[in-house]
């Protein structure tokens, strides 16, 4: 049986994984792959399709194959000669006649989206349906993860005759065996955004060369589609993509592992029914300690129940905040889910390699990771699919995904393979937390994710404790604006009430008032200390009498010096505690654990006597830590709340002073100068810049003597510092406050300049995605990592032990400014050396994080080492129980 030309003279593939076997894979194979990885993969996922389908008003079977034959032509660039001599030794054997000199460099997906645009409407007999594969073919041609626009360049400067006509007879065989796809349907211009990510999911599945090894050209394209159609099939079981159904039932004990009774939160999303017509928003404010955690999960069951979504994504401010989390979920959250199945849940940020909990997490294929325990058991635990796990990017293919906010924002920024993100995403419920805790340039980027999501169909839930009333208007206006497809300019919020559910529904806007959870709402007074030193005093004075406490402080410099001067006056009996962000990775998560031990919900008496922990913003938020006493300096409202609710958060019996907020400020009254905040913060001015804000809060805090949350709402206290009738500021404010107000505007317009907009429809939008430019989730001054190492008797070691080695580089990475740091200094020669080798053996060694050297000094917990900045050299100081002094 002869071959076609097609098919054995052009390959696809050459780069094996193992030297046995073919050492190509013929491009049409390759092509057949991944259009097979695609059916298989509408089959796991149907509801995928069916969103699809219904977004781009074509029936399910047309867009199937539609979406099957363009991923079958993903690849047609690939038959220009400019690509086909890049291994020339293989071409020379294939296809020894081929002697074109192609005259352009343009990428494959550049070539295939001309080809497909310039021949197949003249030089096939498929030009009259065609047309219904326009849409899909520019998605199809950005599988490697950036839209391809059109290029002009002439087609024949890249690609020979021969070549063509290679290429298009392929079309039309594919065509042949799979179908033309039919009508081209209406306006599918947000659904190219999906379809891109899902052809980049089908072309990932099928360049595996475990589920598609390569394969000689000895076979006809219908008996090849059939072989890829049974390893389509495998591979997707092994992929473990299938999702689980919603349980038929959820309610609160699920979740709690035990009998409760519901907060009134807790109730409404108990008896919320959304209806499954239109994608679903909830605006959910309460304050800390109402259920929001266990109500969101109720509400997004409701939503999956209603054929909405397939399953969470839940999006935190910090990896500290998503970890907590993700360990609560551990045990619960496949309870969402009908019995039997096995729901991934994925752990999504930059240091997930390091948590053990997810790690072990792992399944690979139909083998758990835990096959020595009972199937009872394992159903128990999380899980993942190795799949899913081995890639960020593949975040949101887990049932349940708990990460950083930034995992999401990926998905609306011009960065490599944010379709396959927003794809996976359009099926997830969106769970924002703690909306409040974002500067103006990632609420910009949060407003517009929220726009992409509504777009594709998305429901999301959003909660705070702190929104403006500003802010609520915003995030309903571009939800409703894109869920409904038309413009709305203008949203009409009437309640002041608190706590409220906003619900933007198929049956419109409801603004629904809850009553507030026992314990939640509790009037604060507030006592005010002018100075530092009067804070630690009155905390040395309350450790002492055995209550535990916290100081939280604005800035890393100033915790240090804090706690350096409370240990130095510490009587026996009373122990200093000492977290903020500058210490390695590993370090920092033992104080984090060592912070929920003592002080967390579970911490006994014994462990919290005499304790003070002197602590960073990295304590007020998500952390379930509780204090008998508090100190915070003053920051701004919203924070300051939040970091209230870490004051006697739970419920301990009797023996606990009544609570009540000390804060380190200047009193708001009087003669007010222009150092009225620097002055008595000259570091912390620079975190929170704006002035006017500060003092209004200090004078709404004086104007009802402390946080009345039970006696008055929460918005009397957000609104008069942030809200749309701000408090008029003092004149000798007003200019450092209008000028971080600006700085603030510029940020928010920075984050809409760099997110993507969906009106402007599937392009590189003005140089997008290029490869000079980097776009980040969020602004503020760049930043280095460095790996701390030990330099003793001629041996460099990771400061953080393990045992397995790359965990132990991880483990000992600290983020500083680049500001702080140029080039560490090596002790000397035979340091340097090692240096230059230990790098050279990283997985990273391309751009490898910087590598400073520390040698011992007297203090065996005092470590020592060298860095230059500038002609300037800086003496740095580490230890575990310091962190990083410089």
């Amino acid at each position: 049986m002869a071959i076609a030309r097609w098919i054995d003279s052009y390959w696809g593939k050459a780069r094996p994984n193992s030297p046995a076997g073919a050492d190509w894979h013929p491009l049409a194979y390759h092509s057949l792959d991944v259009a097979a990885a695609m059916e298989a993969l509408l089959e796991t996922l149907p509801c995928l399709l069916a969103a699809v389908a219904k977004g781009a008003h074509l029936s399910v079977p047309v867009m199937r194959r539609a979406l099957i034959l363009s991923a079958a032509l993903h690849d047609i660039g690939k038959f220009a000669d400019n690509f086909q001599i890049k291994a020339p030794d293989i071409r020379g054997r294939i296809c020894p006649e081929a002697d074109f000199q192609p005259r352009s460099g343009q990428s494959h997906g550049a070539v295939g989206l001309s080809l497909w645009a310039d021949g197949m409407r003249y030089k096939t007999t498929l030009a009259a349906t065609v047309p219904g594969l326009d849409p899909w073919m520019k998605a199809a041609c950005a599988h490697h993860g950036a839209p391809v626009d059109q290029a002009i360049f002439h087609l024949a400067d890249a690609m020979s005759e021969p070549a063509q006509s290679d290429a298009l007879a392929f079309v039309e065989a594919c065509c042949s065996i799979m179908g033309l796809p039919g009508d081209r349907g209406g306006e599918a211009r947000f659904e190219v955004w999906r379809v891109a990510g899902m052809i980049t999911l089908a072309d990932w599945i099928g360049s595996n060369q475990d589920w598609f090894p390569y394969a000689e050209p000895v076979l006809s394209i219908e008996a090849y589609w059939r072989l890829a159609q049974d390893r389509a099939a495998t591979a997707l079981r092994k992929a473990d993509l299938r999702e689980v159904p919603a349980a038929v039932a959820l309610a609160l004990p699920d979740l709690l592992d035990g009998s409760a009774l519901p907060s009134p939160l807790q109730t409404f999303a108990l008896n919320a029914r959304p209806s499954g017509d239109a994608p679903s928003l909830y605006v959910v404010e309460d304050l800390t300690g109402a259920g929001k955690t266990e109500a969101a999960l109720i509400l997004a069951h409701r939503l999956m129940a209603a054929g909405l979504a397939e399953g969470v994504y839940w999006a935190l401010p910090t990896m500290a905040t998503a970890n907590s989390l993700y360990e609560r979920l551990d045990k619960t959250y496949g309870r969402l889910f009908a019995p039997g199945g096995r729901p991934s849940l994925v752990l999504a940020h930059g240091a997930r390699v390091l948590n053990d909990l997810f790690t072990g997490s792992i399944r690979i294929g139909d083998a758990m990771a835990r096959s020595n325990q009972s199937a009872d058991e394992r159903d128990a635990e999380t899980q993942c699919a190795a799949f899913i796990a081995d890639d960020a990017k593949k975040t949101f293919l887990a049932q349940i995904g708990v990460g950083t906010i930034d995992q999401a924002l990926l998905s609306i920024l011009p960065v490599r393979h944010q379709a396959l993100r927003l794809a996976a995403l359009s099926r997830r419920v969106l769970v924002i937390d703690e909306a409040h805790a974002y500067d103006a340039y990632m609420q910009a980027e949060m407003v517009r994710l929220l726009e992409f999501h509504a777009d594709l169909g998305g429901s999301a839930i959003i909660l705070s404790a702190t929104l403006t009333q500003r802010q609520r208007r915003e995030i309903v206006r571009c939800y409703l604006r894109n869920s409904r497809g038309a413009r709305v300019n203008s949203v009409k919020l009437e309640s002041a009430d608190f706590p409220l559910v906003t619900s933007v529904t198929s049956g419109g806007i409801m603004e629904t008032p809850v009553a507030p959870a026992r314990g939640t709402r509790r009037d604060l007074p507030i006592r005010r200390f002018d100075s530092p030193d009067q804070a630690t005093n009155y905390l040395m004075k309350a450790a002492t009498a055995g209550l535990c406490g916290v100081y939280i402080r604005n800035t890393v410099k100033d915790a240090m010096a804090t706690a350096i001067d409370l240990r130095a006056r510490a009587p026996d009996g009373v122990t200093v505690d000492l977290f903020h962000a500058r210490f390695a990775m590993g370090d920092r998560l033992r104080r984090e654990n060592d912070a929920l031990q003592r002080f967390g919900k579970r911490s006994t008496s014994d462990q919290r006597v005499g304790r003070i922990l002197v602590a960073t913003q990295v304590v007020e938020q998500s952390l379930d830590v509780d204090f008998d006493v508090m100190v915070s300096d003053l920051c701004p409202m919203d924070l300051l709340i939040q970091r209230a609710g870490r004051l006697q958060r739970h419920d301990r019996g009797t023996g606990r002073p009544a609570p009540e907020l000390c804060v380190v400020a200047h009193t708001a009254k009087g003669v007010i100068t222009a150092d009225w905040y620097a002055g008595l913060f000259p570091h912390g001015q620079y975190v929170y810049p704006d002035v006017g804000q500060l003092w209004r809060t200090m004078a709404v805090l004086e104007q009802f003597g402390g946080l009345p949350l039970l006696s008055r709402s929460p918005r009397e206290l957000i609104e008069p510092v942030f809200g749309d009738e701000e408090m008029p500021t003092p004149d000798i404010l007003d200019t450092a406050s209008q000028r971080a107000q600006s700085k603030e505007s510029a940020k928010g317009a920075m984050g809409r300049l760099n997110s993507l907009r969906p009106t402007n429809g599937f392009t590189r939008q003005g140089g997008a995605w290029e490869s000079d430019i980097r776009t980040p989730t969020r602004l503020g001054e760049m930043s280095v990592r460095v790996r701390l190492a030990r330099w003793v008797d001629g041996r460099l070691t990771p400061w953080c032990a393990d045992a397995v080695e790359w965990k132990a580089w991880r483990l000992s990475e600290i983020t500083l400014r680049a500001s702080q740091i140029d080039d560490p200094i090596a002790p000397d020669a035979a340091a340097a050396k090692a240096m230059e080798l230990t790098q050279s053996s990283w997985p990273d060694r391309y751009d490898p994080p910087l590598l400073l050297p520390l040698i011992p000094t007297e203090d065996v917990e005092v470590w020592h080492g060298t860095w230059s900045k500038g002609q300037t050299i800086r003496q740095i100081r580490y230890s575990a129980r310091e962190g990083l002094q410089i």
